[in-house]
């Protein structure tokens, strides 16, 4: 099974739900009439961010794929967010505040997820933590000692 399983089964459900109810409104207007594509487009983007949020936040990757992941789905939050306030004609002054509120949710999420640490962040930061050239004096010395006791 996939690492990715369950974010691509939820996109695919979601696709198939937009695309049924889209069917529903064209065979069926006066019960099913409200759908349209700007609701299909809140199902598929909303349900692709939330996934991708969730592996983003669940997920045992790197930082730098987390944050990926994280703000991915933030961004098809925002589609799925314009997509409601165009749906429900609300005032187009709503959509710079939820842009802002979901960029940082995003972020938020982002640093406790990864817990604060910088994307380069690596073994190079361990209390112990030899570089290249430590390493390679050490193998060397190494080698020198056994050179020495393998002559005796």
């Amino acid at each position: 099974m996939s690492k990715h399983f369950f974010t691509k089964l939820l996109l695919a459900l979601a696709w198939l739900a937009a695309a049924v109810l889209w069917l529903l409104s064209v065979i069926l207007p006066d019960r099913f009439g409200f759908f349209n594509l700007n609701w299909a487009i809140v199902i598929v983007c909303g349900t692709g961010g939330l996934a991708l949020l969730l592996r983003g936040t669940f997920s045992g990757k790197t930082g730098v794929l987390k944050k990926g992941d994280l703000f991915l789905g933030a961004g098809l939050l925002v589609i799925a967010a314009i997509s409601v306030i165009f749906a429900l004609a609300l005032p187009k002054s709503y959509i710079w505040p939820v842009i802002a509120v979901i960029v940082a949710v995003a972020g938020v999420l982002s640093v406790l997820a990864t817990g604060g640490k910088k994307w380069d962040e690596g073994d190079n930061q361990k209390v112990g933590y030899k570089d290249y050239r430590a390493r390679k004096a050490e193998e060397e010395a190494r080698k020198a000692e056994e050179e020495k006791n393998n002559r005796k």
